[in-house]
């Protein structure tokens, strides 16, 4: 039978271990906070440089020839980014991205087509590489706080490389943030930049208006805009500011999932070690009333002993 001072020493390491994952938990649960109020800031312009490439698109049959949205002749290489955590202990959030990204390689590959695979993130890197995939580029230490610096140099890196058609086509695969409790694995498409534009026959104004949709946006527009400086000045240098934008929100979801995950985490294995101390505890009663129950037996027959003996 287990000795009382081994379940104790158990119940004293646990009670540590405790400890580590309640602070881990509060942590968690300042960051969340200001990582939900950093997505919320970023979101709005997002969907309004959105809402306005959508404007452009639908007055302007010339944005489809931007290089940013216009898809190459063939498409034999798809470049993959994939957003991981630096750190552990966030619960399925690294194995669920990761198989988000093993599920959109393979989906590629049937395709028959090249994959080129970068990284953000240390989790991601050291799965990838001992998996025996070639990365071509890798990104670390950016999940703790992402800036919109870290993702203007990524996003650069990915427009160069889509301009000089080494890649033909760019998907981002993150964790889409809902609350704490819920995070998304997403696999999106961001160059060529994807508009789908859908003309009607209406008539607002007698003017020809029509339906556009990019991203989950929706614009009905009337054709009737001046631009200064000109309509390719402004586009050129607002569809970058797009994939850097869209760039950061990932990053930035991506860092709220896993800050939600390990908050989770730690809460559920702060309450597994309540209730393993609390089995343990009733384990250490159990065995020290046996041995006092023991004892009690040994006094009592040694009792009976001496007087049968004094006789």
């Amino acid at each position: 039978m287990e000795k009382a001072r081994e379940i104790r020493n158990k119940i004293e390491n646990i009670n540590v271990a405790k400890k580590v994952t309640r602070a881990m938990d509060m942590i968690a649960s300042f960051k969340i906070v200001k990582a939900r109020r950093r997505i919320l800031e970023a979101r709005p312009f997002t969907e309004k440089i959105e809402g306005f490439i959508t404007d452009m698109a639908r007055y302007s049959p010339k944005v489809a020839d931007d290089p940013l949205m216009k898809a190459h002749k063939t498409e034999n290489v798809v470049l993959i980014i994939g957003i991981t955590a630096d750190r552990g202990l966030c619960g399925g959030y690294n194995a669920n991205i990761i198989k988000l990204i093993e599920d959109t390689i393979e989906k590629i590959k049937v395709e028959g087509k090249e994959v080129n695979l970068d990284i953000i993130g240390t989790r991601g890197a050291s799965y990838f590489r001992y998996a025996g995939f070639q990365l071509s580029k890798v990104y670390e230490h950016l999940s703790e706080y992402p800036k919109f610096l870290d993702a203007r140099e990524i996003a650069k890196e990915i427009i160069a490389r889509y301009i000089a058609e080494e890649v033909d086509r760019v998907i981002i695969c993150y964790t889409r943030f809902i609350n704490a409790m819920e995070h998304i694995p997403t696999a999106r498409q961001i160059l060529p930049i994807p508009i789908d534009v859908k003309l009607r026959d209406e008539k607002i104004k007698e003017h020809e208006t029509g339906e556009i949709k990019i991203g989950d946006l929706t614009s009905r527009v009337i054709p009737e805009f001046i631009y200064d400086p000109s309509f390719q000045d402004i586009l050129s240098s607002l569809l970058p500011e797009y994939i850097y934008t869209v760039t950061y929100i990932a990053l930035l979801e991506s860092t709220a999932s896993e800050i939600g995950a390990r908050m989770t985490a730690m809460k559920i294995a702060s309450d597994n070690a309540d209730e393993i101390t609390k089995d343990l505890k009733r384990r250490y009663h159990r065995v020290r009333q046996h041995g006092i129950t023991m004892e009690i037996a040994e006094i009592t027959s040694g009792s009976e002993f001496l007087k049968e003996k004094g006789r």
